[in-house]
């Protein structure tokens, strides 16, 4: 089986679908970290806010914008964001 290697937050993950490899390596650094924290470091919304600066409900739509997105490239849709957080 083919792993597909990501690197976020200095850390490498191992993915093993291309298609997710290409719909994260598509979002911003950022994202791709706030990701991270969230599903593979398991720390909370507000953890993951403070460390940006940011409210825990703030960063809980933020995390949801991005799953959205994620979730419309791997369905080959098109996203239009409806605000900028």
């Amino acid at each position: 089986m083919t792993s597909y290697p990501l690197f976020v937050c200095g850390q490498m993950v191992l993915l093993e679908s291309p298609e997710l490899d290409a719909a994260l390596s598509a979002l911003s650094q950022m994202e791709q970290e706030i990701i991270f924290l969230y599903y593979f470091q398991r720390l909370t919304h507000r953890e993951i806010g403070r460390r940006y600066g940011r409210a825990g409900n703030t960063t809980g739509r933020r995390i949801q914008m991005i799953l959205r997105r994620l979730r419309a490239e791997l369905e080959g849709l098109s996203y239009e964001p409806a605000t900028s957080l």
